[in-house]
């Protein structure tokens, strides 16, 4: 019989532990995640303990009474295989089930698991790797006239924040006043007047660069963003950007700089799917968080 985890939220002291963990699968977290990505429900993440070992952890972050993001779903390697991942997994799914949307990114092969628990597949995202010397070289186009590249500090967070609500499920103020200001990050906006019409942030990650979120309306802007979030990186430098599949444009984007794809996700909702204006989408902002 599978002993029954001790499950709780984790402690300060415990909160590096699942990006640690993720590092080490290969998920190339982000170098200053852990701050912004608590910040938002610091209740969030869960761990599974076994005589005071922490052996599982997931996060099951509220952004809101509106919507909820299941992530960082690992079991420590030499306790897989014994049902501690499932006891987690409920706990995760649990301090969610009130909300009326939950989303997740998970490995495809574990697409029928998810649906046992209520979540419907929505989309894949994929995630490209490529370097700065590849999109200077592959870059073509120009920002129509009376747009601009502006700094991210210099645009106003109420600005960013509303405009950011148009292509995520929520409002998420809490995590962007974070997001945009941890050290490594850069953001640029695209303006046209005094409104956005495009913003995107990079930030250093466990190996290379992560571009995300990117949000624009044109893949002209697009790409200018990716230009700009990468003009002071070292040429060869890796950068990852991770579109939604459906987004043809954003896929056709991020080949036309010459980037690779390396895996992809299944995006899965549990509850009311979201509409969300996908073609204007090239790149979410994390696998973990939504």
């Amino acid at each position: 019989m599978t002993p029954k985890l001790q499950i709780k939220p984790l402690p300060p002291e415990h909160l590096a532990t699942p990006f640690t963990w993720a590092q080490q699968e290969g998920w190339n977290p982000g170098t200053h995640d852990l701050i912004p990505f608590t910040q938002i429900d610091p209740m969030g993440f869960i761990g599974g303990y076994l005589n005071d070992e922490l052996v599982a952890t997931i996060s099951a972050v509220r952004y809101n009474p509106n919507f909820g993001f299941i992530g960082f779903y690992i079991v420590a390697p030499t306790h897989r295989g014994k049902g501690y991942g499932m006891q987690v997994w409920n706990a995760g799914v649990d301090r969610l089930a009130d909300l009326p949307c939950v989303g997740l990114d998970g490995v495809l092969a574990q697409t029928d698991n998810y649906q046992k628990s209520g979540f419907k597949f929505a989309h894949k995202n994929c995630r490209y790797e490529g370097n700065p010397e590849q999109f200077r070289a592959k870059a073509s186009g120009k920002l129509d006239q009376g747009e601009h590249l502006k700094p991210l500090a210099a645009v106003g967070v109420d600005t960013l924040v509303s405009f950011d609500e148009r292509y995520f499920p929520t409002r998420r103020e809490t995590f962007l006043n974070a997001w945009a200001t941890q050290p490594d990050h850069l953001g640029f906006a695209i303006m046209r007047g005094h409104e956005i019409c495009a913003y995107g942030i990079i930030r250093s990650c466990s190996m290379g660069y992560k571009i995300g979120p990117l949000f624009a309306q044109t893949p002209v802007q697009a790409c200018s963003l990716v230009l700009a979030l990468c003009s002071n990186l070292d040429p060869k430098t890796p950068v990852y950007l991770d579109p939604p599949a459906n987004n043809l444009m954003a896929i056709d984007l991020a080949q036309s700089l010459g980037m690779t794809m390396v895996f992809e996700t299944a995006r899965m909702y549990k509850g009311a799917t979201p509409t969300l204006p996908i073609d204007n989408i090239y790149g979410i902002t994390s696998f973990e968080l939504g």
